[in-house]
């Protein structure tokens, strides 16, 4: 701002000096004089609007014609002065009007983008709650009888209390539609499983799901997750022999979600298990052993792990432990990325 301000001082001073200074008398001098006065006019009118225009061009016109109205020049001469300001004057009101619109325009779009940011964030905010009042619901359902009646009762009213809240916060967010900060794990195989589904009847095998009633609702959904379960399941078939059922599996466990692939195949023998998770190790001829290494360095990397565990009546289960939730990324910075900058 001061540096604006200095700028268009030391230009209007400038201007007025060599106009001033000038000793000859050369019509072509005082025309390009008078262009010259437009810089810091147009400068002062688009950096500070209407207002601040409308001075520097009454303090340009003022040192332009000024010296000019008590020159030798004649009638015609003072119509040209005349002209000049009135253009100064039409050309300052303009862009400063622009100027000033265009700025309107802005903060309107910066609050109406900050209305919706803050719609959204209590869209998502009230999804999440939902689920922490279902859960909670469901784990009352399982103590109420060991707990004291008039304990119950209260814990009963807060619950409801809550979703009494949160459906007042729903009107806010209802034309959002329903948006979370986190992911539902049973959605993310519900989507992929036509395609396993494709795979698994060109080799005669059968895949179906056990999912969690619950949900499984995760905040550190990332592109490896969905690629590991693809992994998962591709050497589900590749190993279960015709007509057998692969099983997929999700489990909400405290802090974690787990997802399990289970086949009913040869399993991974006793001398191999050690090396599961071993890059480049692989009992396939066209594998690469990459995929159960890379797989687990990235879920260890979010805070989760990949496991395997044979059963006694032959095959595998792999484990995927995912967090619900990464310390690296709290919840307030979810919320925080939503919000426009400024």
């Amino acid at each position: 701002m001061i540096v604006k301000k200095v700028t268009l001082g030391l230009l209007i001073g400038l201007i007025t000096a060599v106009h001033v200074l000038y000793p000859g008398s050369e019509q072509g001098f005082h025309i390009l004089h008078q262009q010259l006065f437009f810089i810091p006019l147009i400068l002062a009118s688009f950096w500070f609007g209407i207002r601040t225009g409308a001075i520097i061009v009454t303090i340009i016109s003022l040192l332009y014609g000024f010296p000019m109205v008590f020159s030798s020049h004649g009638a015609g001469g003072h119509l040209i002065v005349l002209t000049q300001i009135c253009l100064y004057f039409f050309v300052a009101l303009l862009i400063g009007w622009l100027s000033d619109r265009q700025r309107k325009q802005q903060n309107k779009m910066f609050q109406n983008a900050k209305s919706t940011a803050l719609g959204k964030a209590a869209s998502a905010l009230s999804f999440e709650v939902q689920d922490i009042v279902r859960r909670i619901e469901s784990i009352h359902q399982h103590i109420r009888e060991e707990e004291n009646s008039s304990e119950n009762d209260e814990i009963l009213y807060e619950i409801d209390r809550l979703k009494r809240l949160l459906e007042a916060l729903n009107k806010f967010s209802k034309p959002l539609g329903k948006l979370t900060l986190s992911h539902n794990l049973n959605d993310l195989i519900l989507q992929r499983l036509p395609t396993y589904h494709q795979s698994a009847a060109s080799e005669g095998i059968k895949i179906v799901t056990d999912l969690d009633q619950n949900e499984c609702p995760s905040m550190v959904i990332t592109e490896s997750i969905p690629s590991i379960i693809d992994a998962l399941v591709d050497n589900a078939i590749d190993f279960s022999a015709r007509g057998r059922t692969i099983v997929l599996r999700s489990k909400r466990r405290g802090d974690f979600c787990i997802v399990e692939v289970e086949d009913f195949g040869s399993g991974v023998s006793k001398e191999h298990e050690g090396k599961l998770f071993t890059a480049f190790f692989t009992t396939k001829i066209d594998g690469y052993g990459l995929s159960l290494s890379s797989g687990r360095k990235a879920l260890r990397n979010l805070g989760g792990d990949l496991s395997y565990r044979s059963k006694e009546n032959a095959g595998a289960i792999f484990r995927m432990k995912i967090p619900r939730e990464n310390s690296a990324k709290n919840i307030q910075e979810y919320v925080n990325s939503a919000l426009p900058k400024s």
